[in-house]
């Protein structure tokens, strides 16, 4: 099994041997390596003194011309990135729904995420690029403690980083899309299927807005008691968000056509 150690740049690093024989070799690559300044060979234990940046890849431990252990050190740029965050959004309070998150970092190819709250396991990026992590959250209980979402990253030039972030799962809540049936110029609006239930404890507020049929403008608009759209309207799109937290607004319906 290949142990990974992540070292920050001009510190100190041990490395150990799986095998009680004290009489093991070490290979940096396919080089033999021999005490030296930067260089110690304690028994079974590798010591690297002031890791610089040429000395980070795979390590090998020898023991009668075969290979007893691997061990990957990477360099800890974690101190060195200041701007990067982790974006998460839930589309619901569920705890049977996921959370959807995103993380990028320019030259940094392999990303994976965790909750680690819940104890989850790593989960890496799907097709559509984000993270979609489990929680186990109680959707009618007060959130006593916040969820903890743990990053990592590595780069093909061996370069590691280690991100947290936390957050309250309603602090995270934007709603999927509402559902929408127009009638001539009569709007129902139904909550999207993802939505936590029962709607009366988790009610949306709905935001449209309408196309003019004359010059295609847009514009906000509101329903009469009838539930219809001013006259004139071509077309209508609608967004919701939870009325009681004042959440993210979800994205915007597709356009639906106004018959008259």
């Amino acid at each position: 099994m290949c142990a990974v150690v992540a070292v920050q740049m001009n510190s100190d690093v041990t490395l150990h041997c799986d095998t009680t024989d004290q009489d093991v070799t070490w290979q940096y690559d396919s080089d033999e390596l021999e005490a030296s300044e930067d260089i110690r060979l304690e028994g079974n234990k590798l010591i690297l003194k002031r890791i610089e940046e040429e000395q980070a890849g795979n390590y090998t431990c020898w023991r009668n011309n075969e290979i007893v252990d691997y061990t990957y050190v990477l360099l800890d740029m974690t101190s060195h990135i200041t701007d990067l965050t982790i974006n998460c959004t839930a589309e619901t309070f569920n705890c049977t729904f996921n959370i959807s998150c995103n993380m990028n970092q320019p030259a940094f190819n392999y990303f994976r995420l965790r909750n680690k709250r819940d104890n989850s396991n790593w989960v890496m990026p799907s097709e559509d690029g984000a993270f979609h992590l489990t929680h186990s959250t109680n959707p009618y209980a007060e959130e006593a403690k916040q969820l903890e979402v743990i990053g990592e990253a590595v780069s093909s030039s061996d370069r590691y980083f280690k991100i947290s972030h936390n957050f309250y799962l309603r602090d995270i809540i934007k709603p999927a899309c509402p559902e929408v049936s127009v009638n001539k110029r009569k709007v129902n609006l139904a909550p999207p299927p993802t939505w936590a239930k029962p709607t009366s404890y988790y009610p949306l507020d709905h935001e449209i807005q309408c196309k003019n049929l004359d010059d295609g403008k847009e514009k906000p608009c509101d329903l009469d008691h009838d539930n219809k759209v001013p006259k004139g309207t071509s077309e209508l799109r609608v967004r919701c968000r939870d009325s009681l937290l004042l959440s993210q607004w979800s994205d915007w319906t597709p356009w639906h056509n106004v018959s008259h």
